[in-house]
């Protein structure tokens, strides 16, 4: 099976149309969002390019986990079922449930269990870099530590400057976003509860 032919059978599931979807992601993604025809050949199993960020942006808007789109496929990582079944699951390296590149600056990379209910992911922004911004749905909260360098986190009119070690919790639901205006590189640990891909 396909992770196209998951993607259309969730989407059928919840009554959405192929434009209804495109009208969701443009809602939410903007000009970023992905196109009719692109969903169209995804969904075909023929569009590969991008394809993390192009997945990351339908389990988002469609709210499901990431895994559902992989379940029943090649891609599906039976290790990690096994072991979650034992209530102990390792993520290695290469088992990663991939990186969204916000621009050529600043990163996103998953470091979570695909089959966890939460989400946590590994933020690295070079310098004098930002993300974009982001308004996840109601009742969704973000919790960030850095690890190295300073971030800065700007939720609407509020703005906080982060250090390593320092932390902050956010009510994720309101329009934020993230900036390194120093001359080093940052990281930091984002936790995402609930998860919403």
């Amino acid at each position: 099976m396909k992770i196209g032919h998951n993607i259309k059978k969730i989407r059928k599931e919840q009554g959405l149309k192929r434009s209804d979807l495109v009208k969701k992601l443009r809602f939410t993604y903007g000009d970023n969002a992905l196109g009719y025809r692109t969903i169209q050949r995804i969904e075909r199993g023929e569009n590969l390019k991008d394809r993390l960020s192009s997945l990351l942006q339908l389990a988002y808007v469609l709210g499901v986990n990431l895994n559902q789109f992989y379940k029943g496929t090649e891609y599906e990582d039976k290790s990690q079922l096994e072991e979650a079944a034992k209530e102990a699951c390792i993520t290695k390296a290469k088992a990663r449930g991939g990186t969204f590149r916000y621009n050529d600056k600043a990163v996103l990379e998953i470091v979570s269990p695909k089959n966890s209910g939460y989400i946590s992911m590994l933020l690295e922004l070079e310098p004098n870099s930002k993300t974009k911004q982001e308004q996840d749905p109601e009742a969704t909260i973000k919790f960030i530590f850095v690890i190295s360098g300073e971030i800065a986190v700007i939720i609407e009119e509020l703005e906080r400057t982060l250090y390593k070690g320092d932390s902050i919790q956010i009510n994720s639901h309101r329009p934020h976003h993230f900036e390194n205006r120093s001359k080093r590189k940052a990281l930091a640990i984002l936790y995402q509860n609930p998860k919403r891909f």
